[in-house]
């Protein structure tokens, strides 16, 4: 996956202009908290996985994290509406793992 994939990087070049380098680098590592501590419940727990994906819709698609904040809506949708959640979830995972891995990387080019 490439950047623009991952994340929009015009976005994040928007941020850094509005807050700073330093205050980027902590509002990205606390997304990368949250999503560390977010979807790691079973299928079978459909109102947690329902609350950590609203949580982070939110925070990633305001940083940028489009893809990570679509699976997290999709996610969302399928746990209201008790649609099967083995698909969306383990999009929504691969999302997650891909963005902090950006953030990683974003990371250290700073």
């Amino acid at each position: 996956m490439q950047a623009g994939s991952i994340y929009e990087p015009r976005t994040l070049k928007e941020l850094e202009d509005i807050f700073g380098r330093a205050r980027l680098m902590d509002l990205l590592d606390r997304l990368r908290t949250e999503i560390g501590r977010r979807l790691l419940a079973p299928a079978s727990e459909r109102i947690i996985l329902g609350q950590d994906a609203h949580i982070l819709l939110s925070a990633s698609g305001s940083l940028g994290f489009f893809d990570l904040s679509q699976r997290c809506s999709q996610m969302e949708r399928a746990c209201l509406e008790g649609a099967d959640l083995a698909e969306p979830l383990a999009a929504v995972r691969k999302s997650a793992e891909a963005a902090v891995t950006a953030i990683r990387a974003i990371r250290i080019q700073s």
